[in-house]
């Protein structure tokens, strides 16, 4: 008794070869004609041989009964009916029979099934490689060419004709299972059909699955594993599944979602995917790119194919890659949505692009029902949430605190937190650590962050601290504020409500006026080191231009560029353009007022911190001031701060004589900050010169040399006990 269903593959290739076998008797039977000597003589419609035109020319039933031919047909298609019925059994069973599932997944027609398993011979027995040649009177013909398969699936002419028309009608899906046809072959008929490299290889290795493993795409299956960060997006999954199940009458839906990097254009496809119990395949757009446009279909062909057999959604990832710029591009990306629309009525496509930004140019694919959702960026409360997830997920680690400043500091999306968190902890890890520290959290959102801003400012080296920093505790307190007003902008602003009633205007911004030397530089170090930013000196005479808007240009490349790095953005000597509003008389007039007012609107726009710096505040005009967030006085140190100033100078490590007379120094000398370092370095020099320890000696020349840099010499009313040092 015959069973069931096939026990494995091999038993049921082995059955297939069997009727392939009687599929070649039975053409050889009624189509092939021998010569006398048993050669061939003729093979029906092959050879196009002057001396053979009479035999192309006749009845195709001359020589055969038509009758017997029906009969022995009919019941060879029984054999095949059983066949593959026999296979779906077996599949329904729980055995898998890769070949038979792709006929099926595929919903190739009875014909098309027939023209697969005769290819799908020769790379079981390469025998039929030989048969095909003898058959096809031709040894380059080792594949059945559309005319065999055709001929040996009916004789009667009108059913050829029927055939070869829907054949050529589904050319596009058969071109996703058979390699192309090559270019110069004169009648479709002779498209030789070698099956897809991609679909032999899921007959044979599907357990291995080594067609996964593709540089263009890639399988996601659903194993139902909770995903971290899911909730800032998740109103978006939810509406895909929705739309999923309203019926279209259109040929293909896109689902269209938009955002930048890491916010969860991916996930809420995944989520709406195991929702309905489906694979995810993601095709990655750019990997094509430098391709040809028959070696770009033919790869989206067998991501396409894959899909289906994977029961998989189909994701097209950065589709602005191709969708924006070039005409022929588009054109490109059209024909890729053809191909993947004859398998799906159902396609999702993934741009990314930074908030405001429209890379799709306000055109989509035409014919096509469009559903398109952009990816909400998570707030600052939210983005503290995710931080505190992911560590601990990966560290087991809490720190509220610390997560909140990252979280007001850095405006990540989901994505990049995550990469961030486990970056950090990789470097713990590396370094012994068991802890995350914060100086590696935020080196780990510094790496995270692409910018060109080092092309038009200097970045400087935070070195100070607030222990360094000697000022008045009056500007020192509005620094702390300063500081404050970025590390806290979640508690105030969102929940205390502050967004709702501020909409414009949150960064912090902030004038330091003094004299040189003062402190203004350090202060702004001091600012970035407490909060882990990096600090940026623009040189504002670097930026101004004679040219009408080429200032506001190069202004608008800086804040473009600081909005990506989060930094701080310090303009140096901001007199050059803050002075006094200029009466407007002619067109650089108005160009002056403009830039000033571009430049208030930009620091105005930056959520960050952004400092200008000037020596003369009286030039500054009120309005301007007014528009200030903080304005931070630098004054000359007094007595008992520049002795403080002294103290600190000179390095733990450095040899000091016991005469150092600080006292005198700070009583004697009104010296800036920055001049007393400058003393400090130069005396230590011409200490290390004579190869002695630095004393009161190398100072007081360092002193003195320092004077004449603004052209005063000291005498002996200034010296005092130390006149014998006078240089």
């Amino acid at each position: 008794m015959m069973k069931n269903v096939f026990s494995s593959q091999e038993e049921y290739f082995q059955e297939l070869l069997i009727l392939l076998k009687q599929e070649i008797s039975l053409y050889t039977k009624y189509a092939v004609r021998l010569k006398e000597d048993g050669k061939v003589r003729h093979i029906y419609n092959t050879k196009i041989f002057k001396d053979e035109l009479s035999n192309i020319m006749e009845d195709s039933f001359l020589h055969m009964s038509r009758e017997n031919y029906e009969k022995e047909r009919g019941a060879l298609f029984s054999m095949w009916e059983d066949f593959h019925g026999k296979a779906y059994r077996t599949i329904k069973s729980g055995v898998m029979l890769p070949f038979e599932y792709m006929l099926r997944k595929l919903e190739l027609t009875s014909f098309e099934q027939y023209m697969a398993c005769l290819a799908m011979a020769p790379e079981l027995n390469r025998e039929y490689e030989r048969m095909y040649c003898y058959l096809q009177d031709d040894l380059a013909w080792r594949s059945p060419s559309l005319d065999l398969c055709v001929k040996m699936y009916t004789m009667d002419e009108l059913a050829q004709s029927t055939l070869i028309h829907q054949t050529y009608s589904r050319r596009e899906l058969l071109c996703c299972v058979f390699d192309r046809q090559a270019a110069g072959q004169e009648s479709g008929l002779a498209w030789r059909l070698r099956l897809h490299r991609d679909l032999i290889d899921f007959t044979f290795f599907y357990e291995s699955d080594l067609v996964k493993r593709k540089a263009e795409y890639q399988l996601r299956l659903s194993d139902n594993s909770r995903e971290m960060g899911l909730s800032i997006n998740q109103d978006a999954a939810d509406a895909i599944g929705q739309r999923l199940e309203e019926r279209i009458d259109i040929r293909a839906r896109l689902f269209l979602l938009r955002g930048p990097y890491g916010s969860g254009k991916k996930l809420q496809i995944r989520l709406a995917a195991e929702t309905k119990g489906y694979n995810i395949l993601f095709f990655d757009i750019r990997e094509v790119l430098n391709k040809r446009e028959d070696q770009i279909l033919e790869t989206v062909s067998d991501a396409v194919v894959r899909a289906v057999l994977d029961r998989a959604f189909l994701v097209f990832c950065h589709w602005e890659a191709i969708w924006s710029g070039e005409r022929q591009k588009r054109q490109a990306a059209q024909e890729i949505l053809q191909r993947a629309a004859i398998f799906f009525q159902d396609i999702f496509l993934t741009v990314e692009e930074e908030e405001g930004e429209d890379l799709m140019e306000g055109q989509y694919p035409a014919g096509y029902q469009i559903e398109e959702f952009r990816m909400r960026l998570p707030s600052i409360q939210e983005r503290s949430l995710l931080w505190k997830e992911f560590l601990a997920a990966e560290a087991g680690q809490e720190d509220t605190a610390l997560y909140d400043r990252l979280a007001a500091q850095f405006d990540f999306t989901p994505g990049v937190i995550k990469e961030a968190a486990k970056a950090a902890c990789r470097k713990a890890k590396n370094k012994g650590e068991r802890q995350i520290s914060a100086v590696l959290l935020y080196q780990a959102c510094q790496q995270k962050i692409s910018h060109r801003l080092g092309e038009r400012a200097s970045q400087v080296n935070a070195a100070y601290s607030w222990d360094d920093l000697i000022l008045e505790d009056g500007p020192k307190e509005l620094l702390r504020q300063a500081c404050g007003q970025v590390a806290y902008r979640g508690k105030v602003y969102e929940q205390w409500g502050f967004q709702d009633k501020i909409a414009y205007g949150r960064g912090v911004s902030l004038l330091f006026a003094g004299p040189p030397g003062t402190g203004k530089t350090m202060a702004a170090q001091v600012l970035a080191k407490e909060l882990n930013l990096e600090l940026y000196k623009v040189d504002l005479s670097g930026v101004l231009s004679k040219y009408i808007g080429e200032t506001q240009k190069n202004l608008r490349e800086i804040f473009d560029e600081v909005k990506k790095s989060r930094s701080i953005l310090f303009f140096d000597e901001a007199d050059v353009l803050f002075g006094k509003r200029v009466d407007v008389s002619d067109a650089r007039d108005i160009s002056a007022n403009a830039q000033t007012a571009y430049l208030l609107q930009k620091m105005e726009e930056y959520d960050g911190i952004t400092i200008l710096a000037t020596n003369l505040m009286q030039n500054f005009d009120d309005a301007y001031k007014r528009r200030m967030k903080y304005i931070i006085r630098f004054t000359f140190p007094q007595k008992e701060q520049r002795e403080l100033l002294w103290e600190k100078v000179f390095p733990k490590q450095m040899p000091l004589q016991k005469d150092i007379d600080i006292a005198y120094l700070a009583e004697n000398f009104e010296l800036s900050g920055a001049s007393i370092k400058n003393i400090a370095l130069n005396a230590a020099f011409i200490a290390a010169s004579r190869q002695e320890n630095t004393g009161m000696e190398h100072i007081m020349t360092a002193l003195q040399q320092e004077y004449e840099k603004s052209g005063k010499i000291l005498g002996k009313a200034e010296l005092k006990e130390y006149y014998g040092y006078k240089i």
